[in-house]
């Protein structure tokens, strides 16, 4: 059993924020990477911009609903979270597709 408190209680965190999740999505995602040292802007990673796009959907006052229920889901671990249609995720993801759809029809030569 632990003797210590965790870091969170260590600094007196309550309650999970934006900025944490935006914080901890981009580590993760500096850990999953190939990069071999942490940069902010590095080429691979781009690790400011990759912090403040995300920063920004969850700030966005048409997410506002979305962000709210990703913040109680993580205040609350005994809460199951399903991603919604006209969520965030679904929003990057529906414009994936359409980057791809583009990118295929100029491929083909503008023929889609």
């Amino acid at each position: 059993m632990a003797t210590k408190g965790g870091n969170a209680e260590i600094h007196g965190m309550k309650r999970v924020t934006k900025a944490l999740i935006v914080y901890i999505a981009t580590q993760v995602r500096f850990a999953l990477s190939s990069a071999t040292f942490w940069s902010r802007t590095d080429r691979n990673t781009d690790s400011e911009n990759f912090y403040v796009s995300l920063l920004d959907t969850l700030e966005d006052p048409l997410d506002a609903v979305y962000a709210t229920e990703l913040l109680a889901w993580w205040d609350r671990p005994d809460a199951v979270f399903v991603p919604v249609f006209g969520s965030p995720l679904d929003r990057i993801r529906q414009l994936w597709a359409e980057q791809a759809i583009a990118a295929a029809a100029k491929a083909n030569g503008g023929i889609s």
